[in-house]
C-alpha cells in the first residue's frame, strides 16, 4: 500500500520486506493494495494480481535479508525513461528500414530485403547502445530502498 504520494513530483514511497539479495538488487516483497493500480513499478512487480508482489530495487544503503525497509518509486522518471527509451528503438528501426531500402540498389538487394535488414540492424544497434547507457545508470530504472524501518535477523 503506497505511504505517500506527492501530487506534484509523483514520488510513492511503500513498504517492504527484503526476501534476497543479488548484487546491488534486493527483492523485497511489497503487500499489494488498492495504490498498486497506479503504481509506475506495476509493470516489473510480480505477483500483480495477489495479495503480494515481489520487485527487484536498488540497495545502496546494504539492507539485509529479513529487513523491512522503506523503498522510493519514482513515477515520473521511471514513465520518462521508458518512453524515452522505446522512442529511440522505434525511431531507429525505422530510419534503418528506409536506410536499407535505400542502399538495397547498391547492394543488389530486393527493396523490401534491403529494409527489413535495415529495420533489424537499425533496432539492433540501439538497442545494444540503450542497453549499455542503462546498465550505467540503474537509477532510471529501479526504485529504491531509501530507510531501514526495522532490522531483520539475518545480519552477518
Amino acid at each position: 500500500m503506497p505511504l505517500a504520494e506527492s501530487k506534484k513530483k509523483k514520488i510513492m514511497k511503500d513498504k517492504g520486506k527484503i526476501i534476497s539479495l543479488k548484487g546491488s538488487l534486493a527483492q523485497v516483497e511489497l503487500h499489494c493494495a488498492s495504490g498498486c493500480q497506479k503504481c509506475a513499478a506495476r509493470p516489473i512487480c510480480s505477483n500483480k494480481e495477489q495479495e503480494k508482489g515481489l520487485i527487484h530495487v536498488l540497495n545502496p544503503i546494504k539492507a539485509g535479508p529479513g529487513d523491512e525497509v522503506m523503498i522510493h518509486i519514482p513515477d515520473n522518471k521511471y514513465s520518462q525513461t521508458l518512453i524515452i527509451l522505446f522512442s529511440f528503438m522505434l525511431m531507429a528501426a525505422l530510419g534503418g528500414m528506409f536506410v536499407g531500402s535505400f542502399f538495397a540498389g547498391l547492394l543488389s538487394l530486393s527493396s523490401s530485403t534491403g529494409a527489413i535488414a535495415g529495420f533489424f540492424l537499425g533496432l539492433s544497434i540501439t538497442g545494444i547502445l540503450l542497453f549499455l547507457r542503462f546498465r550505467k545508470n540503474r537509477k532510471n530504472l529501479y526504485p529504491e530502498i531509501i530507510n531501514i524501518i526495522k532490522k531483520g535477523d539475518h545480519h552477518e
